[in-house]
């Protein structure tokens, strides 16, 4: 039986098995807390969410998703916000979470104050960042994130923006992203490097979508550098995104197309080996002009995991990730040389490479459990509930 007062309704836009960073966050999160929580989120086309809902041990409410350009998401989110009240009606919570801090966040707000329930809403850097560059937009996400009784960060870069937004420092707690380390542990990348023709090459590794704040031509414009210390190493990309055609093209002009290989979408089942394949994981992550920004970065954690040397931009929440100089390298996202240098020296220092490896797995192992995210966030939940019920009895 769950513990009393920890029954918690999530509403979140972004869902098994829907991929990307907070969709598997939320995912994990429910697997272990099984029957205390019930999602409310959208059927996104493309993905078989029946199946992924029948096997789950908690209970899914799906609105539907209308692929409508530009409206879709927004339709969803009408469309969840008309579906809770009757879900809380239902399922009667202790706690709301908010997946997002507008998108579901306002309508948990509205919840809030309807069913008289405590709020927490959950932040991860890149969303905060766009959304304070606009008025209106910045408006609404204060009043939720000032409404909400707990506010989460997985970083101290969100936390410091958190608290540029007004956000009382009490309200906010850490809540990492975890990693199941044993499956990461015996990745094994023989088959991915024989599959892309790699060999016993020197092979860095990016794995993640391929969009603009990832910094795969940064990599890309080492490489030459890279090339010259290293003259067997090869780039293995792994993932998909629209940039991809551009980065084809930087690396036509820059000589170094031989060198890269273009591996596509990759089955969960196979991104271990992915991570095997690595003699170094390298994703110079970077912040945009417009906010995007990385808000943690798991893909460290799994690299690390899977015993390899990470090397990740100094930018955004990539610090709470990568321990500089122990588990791998944070380098200047926008130099060029510093990635060069930083890969040269991981795949010329086989020993170096290894102890940075072995500390990350280990760092991955104790520290970033799921079953430590979860305990974090069901106190969290008891601890919200209990001042929500009672004001001033458990204040410190």
């Amino acid at each position: 039986m769950p513990d009393q007062g920890s029954r918690l309704l999530l509403l979140t836009d972004k869902f098994a098995p829907h991929r990307g960073g907070t969709a598997v966050v939320y995912t994990e999160w429910c697997r272990r807390l099984r029957e205390e929580v019930t999602v409310l989120t959208c059927a996104l086309p493309g993905t078989d969410w029946q199946s992924f809902d029948r096997q789950v041990p908690f209970r899914v409410e799906r609105v539907p998703f209308l692929n409508v350009p530009k409206v879709r998401f927004p339709l969803a989110w009408a469309w969840m916000h008309l579906r809770a009240p009757g879900l809380v009606r239902a399922v009667r919570p202790d706690v709301l979470h908010a997946g997002q801090v507008l998108e579901t966040g306002l309508s948990c707000l509205s919840l809030k104050r309807r069913f008289r329930l405590p709020l927490v809403v959950h932040t991860y850097g890149e969303e905060i960042q766009h959304y304070r560059q606009r008025r209106l937009p910045r408006k609404w996400m204060t009043r939720v994130l000032q409404g909400a009784d707990a506010v989460t960060t997985i970083s101290e870069y969100t936390r410091r923006n958190l608290l540029e937004l007004g956000v009382a420092p009490e309200k906010i707690h850490f809540q990492y992203p975890g990693v199941d380390a044993a499956a990461f542990a015996g990745a094994d990348g023989s088959e991915v490097r024989r599959r892309h023709g790699l060999g016993n090459r020197p092979v860095l590794v990016t794995v993640s979508r391929i969009l603009e704040r990832k910094g795969h031509d940064v990599v890309l414009r080492a490489l030459p550098r890279i090339a010259a210390a290293v003259p067997e190493v090869a780039y293995l990309v792994a993932g998909t995104g629209p940039r991809e055609p551009v980065l084809r093209r930087l690396a036509g002009e820059l000589g170094v197309a031989k060198r890269v290989v273009f591996a596509g979408r990759v089955p969960d089942e196979e991104l271990a080996d992915y991570y095997g394949a690595a003699d170094v994981f390298i994703h110079p992550n970077r912040e945009l002009p417009n906010g995007d920004v990385e808000g943690f970065g798991i893909v460290f954690l799994e690299a690390n995991a899977a015993g390899k040397p990470v090397i990740g931009g100094n930018s955004g929440g990539t610090p709470d990730a990568v321990v500089d100089g122990v588990t791998g390298f944070l380098i200047d996202p926008n130099d060029v040389d510093a990635v060069a240098d930083a890969a040269i020296r991981l795949l010329t220092d086989r020993d170096l490479a290894r102890k940075l490896g072995e500390q990350g797995r280990e760092r991955a192992r104790t520290e970033f459990t799921w079953e430590r995210a979860v305990e974090r966030l069901r106190a969290l939940n008891r601890k919200v509930v209990a001042e929500y019920r009672h004001p001033g009895e458990h204040k410190q």
